[in-house]
């Protein structure tokens, strides 16, 4: 699916000026958001052979995000433009909120649609020219690759077998569809909430327009009767 989704989509995110490099800056932050849940996946693990490979694909992400940034900024510079700076991820805290288990699953279905993702990109760029770029999607691919493959080891070990291995998957893409679902309402809610305050703002304009004309406001301090400065002391007087 995503690979059918680049496929139809690479026409328009690599030929609109400067799309690309805001693209490449994506993937950067893609890969550096990755390596900070991995470097906490390997601080919590309890297995020290998964802490190992973790720390290997960490570094693996770590050097991704160098390359994705540079490359981005090459491009932005060939269009006069200055770069877009260090990617600066968030983190979800995955590991801590998934369990290794569904951590493991997250991940092999992440990089399973990265490879399928980038192997689109590679073969555009190479058909059209920019053997560059190119060799970067196909550098990273082959990391990708060994990345898909750990992660599916290690989980069919955890899980005891194919079949288990295959239903945590299912979890883990529901969760996802779930995960996508709320950010996209949270974005629409926020969407949503700005255009109705443009709305009434545009509605109650006229309304504030009249009260000012038949209300003026009248600078300086406004006079108040003495009678209504009195303060009453102790009993009245008969």
């Amino acid at each position: 699916m995503r690979a059918a989704l680049a496929r139809v989509t690479n026409p328009i995110i690599w030929r609109i000026p400067g799309h690309g490099a805001r693209k490449l800056f994506g993937f950067a932050l893609a890969e550096q958001g990755s390596m900070i849940d991995l470097a906490a996946a390997a601080r919590l693990t309890p297995s020290a052979a998964r802490r190992a490979a973790y720390i290997r694909h960490l570094l693996d992400e770590t050097r991704h995000a160098r390359i994705f940034t540079a490359r981005s900024a090459e491009l932005r510079a060939a269009a006069g433009r200055p770069s877009l700076g260090p990617p600066r991820a968030d983190t979800e805290d995955l590991f801590a909120r998934l369990g290794e288990m569904r951590f493991l699953a997250f991940v092999h279905r992440g990089e399973t649609r990265g490879c399928e993702q980038f192997e689109e990109y590679r073969t555009w760029f190479d058909h059209h020219g920019d053997a560059r770029t190119a060799g970067i999607f196909e550098a990273i691919l082959k990391d990708e690759r060994r990345h898909m493959r750990y992660t599916r080891e290690l989980l069919v070990e955890m899980t005891g077998g194919e079949a288990a291995t295959r239903r945590e998957l299912r979890r883990a893409m529901l969760w996802e569809g779930w995960r996508t679902w709320r950010r996209g309402g949270r974005f629409l809610s926020e969407k949503l909430y700005v255009g109705l305050m443009v709305v009434l703002a545009v509605l109650l304009a006229p309304f504030s327009l009249v009260v000012r004309l038949t209300r003026p406001a009248t600078p300086g301090w406004v006079p108040v009767a003495r009678a209504s400065l009195r303060v009453p002391f102790g009993p009245a007087r008969r």
